[in-house]
């Protein structure tokens, strides 16, 4: 399926709700080409790509990264970044100097960092609509 014209700014967080008014700026929405899930992708001046994973509500039940730098994961997963922070910090040195993974209770983050190319995503596990595969999450 093509891309659907329709704008918005990558600002709602993880496990938040898309508004309206979000129509009025620079992401577009999408779906994979094999009838994948529906997402809004942006580029920050950065050159992060930011995909914001929404279900039939407008709810942002996954968020995935990649560009030459890391991006606000703050911002990205909103009221669950304090559970990604905690576990990262007990995580340190599990997974090597490049590879983050933190799965705590219903969130679920991954990170990698390989020559100056960052990439990741999160989800939130129950979150996850019927027929949507944690592989499809790019």
């Amino acid at each position: 399926m093509g891309s659907l014209l329709l704008t918005a700014t990558a600002t709602a967080h993880l496990g938040g709700t898309a508004r309206a008014s979000d129509e009025a700026s620079d992401a577009v929405v999408r779906r994979a080409q094999s009838g994948g899930p529906a997402f809004r992708e942006t580029t920050d001046a950065n050159g992060i790509v930011i995909r914001e994973y929404v279900d039939g509500s407008g709810t942002v039940y996954a968020v995935s990264w990649r560009g030459p730098a890391m991006p606000d994961i703050q911002t990205l997963l909103g009221t669950h970044f304090e559970t990604f922070r905690e576990g990262a910090l007990a995580s340190i040195g599990t997974l090597g100097l490049h590879t983050a993974q933190v799965a705590t209770g219903d969130l679920v983050v991954e990170n990698r960092m390989r020559l100056r190319e960052f990439s990741g995503r999160a989800w939130l596990a129950n979150a996850l609509p019927s027929g949507v595969n944690v592989s499809d999450i790019q």
